[in-house]
């Protein structure tokens, strides 16, 4: 997730899965950051679940606001 310009607080919104995952891996190019969150949330029953939950469509460019909840729930905040 993206920290808040203005107090650097963390945001809960829509992401690009390649946005947010730079976010977490942020020495790391777009692609190679994608894999290794997958491979970080692949891992992690809850979020796997959660997603499931959700119907989270893995073809999606993007992860909605409730996705991410999950996400971070799951790994924490970037």
């Amino acid at each position: 997730m993206k920290k808040d310009e203005s107090d650097g607080t963390f945001r809960l919104r829509i992401y690009g899965k390649a946005e947010l995952a730079c976010l977490y891996f942020p020495n790391r190019s777009p692609e190679t950051a994608r894999r290794n969150l997958y491979r970080w949330m692949y891992r992690c029953p809850s979020i796997r679940e959660g997603l499931a939950a959700l119907g989270h469509d893995k073809h999606r460019k993007f992860f909605l606001k409730p996705e991410v909840e999950v996400i971070v729930r799951g790994l924490g905040e970037p």
